[in-house]
């Protein structure tokens, strides 16, 4: 995204929100999009690697009743590139590439809280995400 020419998406949702922590979310809202940009903070990855890598890491095979399909992680990819968080390269061998942008690049340490908390979360036992007064444990 041209930082001097604001994309039409991030200006329909700035006009939706008012709250930042609601725009950063409806940023990476959506089913797939923070496994690929966690994907990614280690370097560029192709399509098809991009697309094993999330599949991989963010599903049990066996107990899944749905994959990422090409077209779904296509448009994600979109989405990101349109809100600035991942470039789209050609290679040397002139295949294209998903990298993070600088803007990807600094969500990583927000990136890496989150798979802290979520990782705390999936041990609690019998999925009791709470503990007294409804207060969600964070990772110590």
């Amino acid at each position: 995204m041209d930082h001097k020419e604001e994309n039409l998406r991030v200006k329909q949702l700035k006009n939706q929100v008012v709250c930042p922590v609601e725009f950063a979310l409806r940023i990476l809202g959506g089913k797939w999009r923070g496994s690929i940009l966690y994907q990614l903070k280690d370097g560029p990855l192709r399509f098809n690697e991009l697309k094993h890598n999330v599949q991989c890491a963010a599903i049990d095979y066996e107990g899944a009743d749905n994959y990422l399909t090409n077209k779904v992680l296509s448009g994600h990819v979109k989405e990101l590139t349109d809100f600035g968080l991942v470039e789209k390269d050609i290679n040397s061998e002139e295949n294209a590439v998903y990298r993070l942008s600088p803007s990807g690049i600094a969500m990583i340490p927000i990136l890496l809280e989150l798979f802290d908390w979520g990782e705390h979360l999936m041990r609690l036992p019998n999925g009791n995400h709470f503990l007294e007064n409804d207060v969600i444990a964070l990772p110590k």
